[in-house]
């Protein structure tokens, strides 16, 4: 390719000059020539090296245009292809865009899904090629969604089957749960949850862990997508299961380890009546959220003390009253968190209409900012998923591997 530019032609004798052509903003990672030395040479943006090029990149304002920068060409892609460092700071820096929220209509049918922004081009773009009103799904039973994570839907139906969807890429998983994940159990046999665990560096794989419990013991089966069996781990765990009254169970799915945690104060949990949330902050660290009736926000993260035991430790509680006020226009319900997940708290008001509707409200919050927003209010019930964008497998070698997980529940 020529470094300069070949003039354009004379225009014809008579002619008007041509209209000068639109500038091209600095920003624009397309600009061919960047910088022009004393000597006369002209540096191009194909000179640059790797680590320039991701700095660059890095300042691009999401992960769709992301996207599009890394498939102009395949030097751009495979650096962006063979640095897991820059993903990760990537991903702190800018997290996936929220493209929706399924929420559940009723028990007979499948769930539904509510976008949100539409006026965003990106949005608008992946709904039209993505599968969000699952249609893929076999029709044989009512699904359940119980997890969304990374792009993937998880499902449960009564058939005793989960199912595993990526919307955007119209991909199913229908997996039956393991026929012994039962046997032995005595009494009182019921499901925990399912989890959907999956790895940033190895979009393409998944699992599912099945948490089980009768009176005696928990129960973990785990699905593994790069394996596709089930392995049931039946461990004894009667001790965990006697002290975990009050706590939560924690299990390594990585080991396969249990171990329960004290809850922050038994006069704390006592006044919030089971009605708290688990999950991470954006750092990982383990946290418990609560939204009392007095529209405030209530933080606990797990840290370590002096000693070295693990402790609770209370973060500022925040009131949103007056944003409640605002939005809903002084009308009062009933607040409770739907979900945690990397420091994003999604919360739901509900009340009870004059006509004996429900109506709800679904807000975001952030650990890090504190400040709450409006997604969506309509008459639907407040159990709600939020769906995220995940990275295309496009932008991640080949070479990921999962390094292990872990899952909280409380019985």
């Amino acid at each position: 390719m020529s470094t300069e530019p070949r003039p354009p032609p004379p225009p014809p004798s008579g002619a008007a000059p041509a209209a000068k052509p639109p500038s091209i903003p600095s920003t624009t990672l397309a600009t061919t020539a960047l910088a022009t030395a004393a000597d006369g040479t002209t540096t191009t943006i194909s000179s640059l090296g790797q680590d320039q090029l991701l700095d660059i990149f890095l300042r691009l304002p999401n992960l769709p245009a992301l996207v599009r920068a890394a498939l102009t060409c395949r030097p751009w892609l495979g650096a962006v292809r063979s640095s897991p460092s820059f993903r990760r700071l990537f991903r702190a820096i800018h997290p996936a865009p929220l493209l929706g929220i399924f929420l559940k209509v009723d028990d007979d049918t499948a769930p539904s899904f509510a976008p949100l922004r539409r006026s965003d081009p990106v949005v608008t773009a992946a709904l039209r090629r993505g599968d969000f009103f699952l249609t893929s799904l076999p029709l044989d039973d009512a699904w359940t969604v119980t997890d969304c994570r990374d792009g993937y839907i998880l499902l449960w139906n009564t058939l005793w089957a989960v199912a595993v969807v990526n919307p955007m890429t119209w991909a199913v998983d229908v997996i039956s749960f393991p026929d012994d994940v039962a046997d032995g159990s005595l009494r009182d046999f019921g499901f925990l949850g399912f989890h959907l665990l999956t790895s940033e560096e190895n979009p393409r794989s998944f699992r599912v862990v099945c948490l089980c419990a009768d009176v005696s013991r928990v129960r973990a089966a785990v699905f593994s997508s790069e394996t596709s069996v089930w392995a049931v781990h039946p461990c004894g765990w009667r001790s965990a299961v006697k002290a975990a009254s009050r706590r939560i169970i924690r299990i390594n799915t990585a080991t396969m380890d249990v171990s329960s945690l004290d809850l922050p104060s038994h006069t704390i949990i006592d006044y919030w009546q089971d009605d708290f949330m688990v999950g991470d902050t954006n750092d990982g660290q383990l946290c418990i959220v609560h939204a009392s009736d007095d529209f405030r926000l209530h933080v606990w993260i797990r840290s370590v003390g002096g000693d070295g035991i693990g402790i609770w430790v209370q973060q500022n509680i925040v009131s949103f009253s007056a944003e409640i006020e605002r939005v809903t226009r002084g009308l009062e319900g009933q607040v409770r968190v739907v979900q945690v997940r990397s420091g994003c708290v999604y919360l739901s008001m509900t009340r009870i209409t004059n006509a004996g509707t429900q109506r709800t409200w679904f807000f975001y919050l952030s650990l890090e900012t504190m400040e709450i927003e409006l997604l969506i209010h309509g008459t639907f019930y407040d159990c709600a998923f939020p769906y995220r964008m995940a990275w295309p497998p496009c932008l991640i070698g080949d070479d990921g591997s999962s390094t292990g997980y872990e899952v909280e529940a409380s019985p």
